[in-house]
């Protein structure tokens, strides 16, 4: 038989990996989980695809902000805009530090500006522009397209659990119609499985009366992350998940929300400590690293459980 993870080193993630799909799958079982309840959920970035040195999609934004302010000088003199300008990175770090600490405003005006730059495009041009953005933006260090710096391993683990009667979610903190473009090429999971923070729209028609969906700036709340990641998943699918895997702080509600399950759950936390083929950090996952060990979340080290890192080309 075809092992299904075989990216992954033999050892406690894996074993305990495959003992929780084989439990909940062998029917009669003490552990078995009827297919309509077996519900994964999947953190996006630091989980399924690289988030360093900056979020993908975070470039992306940046991007269109670019294209605006060549458009709008006038903007130039306000945040985020006057950042991006001025190529102020201390001004993005501050941003950061400042949302670990438990204030949010610097991300929120860096998402507004974000979301203004890209204001007014159907939804079919945004999709169309982050394909052709996941396509053809290479990541420096790397020098491949975005799309093509998922995990290996962790795609493999979607497979597998699809492959055994589950129903695998993205539920990323970054936007769900920027994992739209790709998730069934990069993942085979389908569009109408990505859960993500989203801006509003608005319908509208055209010169010629045609029918549009329009993105408009303002964010949707609560955004796909932290205690709003259990309201999301509710919101889309009805169900708890059995199971959920993250890599970050963001993802403790998602990953406890699927430990309250009644039956058998399992979380999984990818930590990034392999500096040689990723990147090493635990900026933005102290907590949830600490609470893994109380919580019964099996750490997923890249370092020690994976034979290699990045999907084939």
């Amino acid at each position: 038989m075809t092992d299904r993870l075989a990216s992954w080193n033999d050892g406690a993630a894996k074993d305990a990996i495959v003992d929780f799909v084989s439990s909940v799958t062998t029917s009669g079982g003490p552990a078995f989980v009827s297919p309509s309840d077996r519900v994964a959920t999947f953190d996006n970035d630091g989980t399924l695809w690289l988030e360093k040195p900056m979020y993908i999609q975070l470039q992306h934004g940046l991007r269109a902000i670019g294209k605006m302010v060549a458009d709008k000088p006038e903007v130039r003199g306000r945040q985020p805009f006057k950042a991006v300008c001025e190529k102020d990175m201390a001004w993005f770090d501050q941003v950061e530090d400042e949302y670990r600490k438990g204030n949010p405003s610097g991300i929120y005006t860096l998402a507004s500006g974000v979301t203004e730059a890209l204001e007014g495009l159907t939804v079919e041009e945004f999709e169309a522009d982050a394909l052709e953005f996941l396509s053809t933006t290479q990541d420096a260090r790397f020098n491949r397209p975005y799309k093509q710096l998922t995990y290996r391993p962790m795609v493999e683990l979607v497979h597998h659990l699809q492959d055994n009667g589950f129903q695998v979610y993205l539920t990323s903190g970054g936007g769900r119609d920027f994992m739209r473009a790709v998730c069934e090429e990069i993942y085979d999971i389908p569009r109408a499985m990505a859960i993500g923070s989203s801006v509003t729209f608005e319908y509208a028609e055209d010169a010629h009366g045609v029918a549009q969906v329009m993105r408009t700036k303002e964010v949707e709340q609560p955004i796909d992350d932290g205690p709003g990641k259990p309201q999301h998943i509710h919101r889309a699918i009805g169900r708890r998940p059995i199971m959920a895997a993250g890599n970050s702080d963001g993802d403790i509600h998602m990953l406890k929300y699927a430990g309250g399950h009644a039956g058998p759950t399992l979380g999984l936390l990818v930590h990034h400590d392999d500096a040689e083929r990723e990147y090493a950090y635990d900026g933005g996952a102290e907590r949830a690293l600490q609470l893994a060990p109380d919580e019964g979340w099996i750490i997923v080290s890249m370092q020690d459980d994976w034979k290699t890192v990045f999907s084939e080309r």
